[in-house]
């Protein structure tokens, strides 16, 4: 039976408080190495645990060993961050939605490499990073993407891998078939005008940042 939303914890600083309220209560939970820790600090308790276990420490090893969670240990050595390994997991389990939770705080290059990780895979899932105070969600050609929205929220637009073609409706500054180039910052700080944004990307992938806190409604 496919698994219709995993949430993946991963290490780094601590999740914002708040994002509790956010997390549906019925999905599947993975963490990637101390992101263990996270996630049950914030009272989930994972299915899977997986990694190098270089940064998780031996009390949350044995605790995990004890409750028969699944752990998966991979080599130091390995090609995949533990991240991208926690999010080849949800697909193999066909989720269809990937939360992946994060305070930020890691190290830039894996913060930046789970970026591009989680856009490779948007095409197929709908994928969400919850990272510090904001809410990245990717938008791909596959689907036409809509969001909640208050009136002066700031949106940015990331293109991600390179150059994204985007229409948008609802933003202070429209785009009507423009080209967002990845080596631009053009896209950054655009401001809702209303209730909603659609956005579609004819060609391309998309990275929509946005404050997700200031949203009431949970991740579905």
């Amino acid at each position: 039976m496919a698994t219709r939303h995993t949430l993946i914890f991963i290490g780094g600083d601590p999740p914002h408080p708040n994002v509790r309220q956010h997390l549906p209560a019925d999905a599947f939970i993975i963490a990637a190495d101390s992101g263990y820790a996270h996630a049950i600090a914030m009272g989930f308790v994972p299915s899977e645990l997986v990694g190098d276990m270089d940064s998780i420490t031996a009390v949350d090893i044995s605790d995990a060993r004890d409750s028969n969670i699944l752990i998966s240990q991979f080599p130091t050595d390995k090609d995949l961050t533990d991240t991208e390994i926690a999010i080849t997991s949800a697909i193999a389990r066909q989720s269809t939605h990937i939360t992946v939770v994060s305070g930020g705080g890691d190290r830039f290059d894996h913060v930046l490499g789970m970026v591009h990780s989680l856009a490779s895979c948007a095409l197929t899932v709908d994928t969400t990073l919850l990272i510090g105070t904001a809410r990245v969600s990717y938008t791909t050609y596959t689907k036409e993407f809509r969001i909640t929205t208050q009136p002066g929220d700031t949106i940015s637009l990331i293109p991600i891998g390179g150059a994204a073609t985007v229409t948008t409706t609802g933003l202070q500054w429209e785009l009507d078939h423009d080209t967002l180039q990845s080596f631009s910052s053009r896209g950054v700080s655009n401001i809702a005008t209303g209730e909603s944004v659609s956005i579609s990307v004819t060609d391309g992938s998309l990275a929509v940042i946005e404050p997700f806190f200031i949203n009431s409604g949970d991740i579905s």
